[in-house]
């Protein structure tokens, strides 16, 4: 028995896609292509994307996609809201402990961290905040511990 072929349509099948998308975005569906993304720069070497779960809830947990650049240093800083972080592509290391393709990161609301260097061939996460009105990161100076309790 031969295997069927998969078509390979791209344009012709994205715009079919598109007629579709407005009968089942009143399902509750929402399809975006990767032409279509929004994406924003935070900086020369950083672009980022955010998808809100319930637009009609800005507190509802947000999707952030997020792209570094090779070489890319994130100042130390925090996020008022809880995360999820999964390293798509690439490799970052965040204070001394290096996370590539396939680690995770879950972090509690209010913790410092940082800097984050990015390696050689850049790194793509996926990050999921439980709310997403609190996405922005806060900056954070590193504060050095000292030798003796106040």
């Amino acid at each position: 028995m031969q295997r069927a072929i998969p078509l390979r349509l791209g344009p012709l099948r994205r715009r079919a896609n598109r007629v579709e998308e407005s009968i089942m975005a009143g399902r509750g569906h929402r399809d975006i292509f990767r032409d279509e993304i929004d994406w924003k720069a935070a900086s020369p070497g950083t672009r980022f994307a955010i998808f809100p779960i319930d637009e009609a809830n800005p507190t509802a947990p947000a999707v952030v996609l997020t792209d570094f650049e090779p070489g890319e240093v994130v100042a130390p800083h925090a996020h008022d809201s809880n995360y999820f972080e999964y390293i798509l592509a690439g490799e970052q290391t965040v204070g001394k402990t290096r996370f590539g393709a396939g680690d995770i990161r879950m972090v509690k609301r209010g913790t410092g961290y940082g800097p984050i260097r990015v390696g050689p061939e850049g790194c793509s996460v996926l990050i999921i905040f439980e709310d997403g009105s609190r996405t922005a990161p806060e900056s954070r100076p590193r504060q050095r511990r000292s030798a003796t309790a106040e």
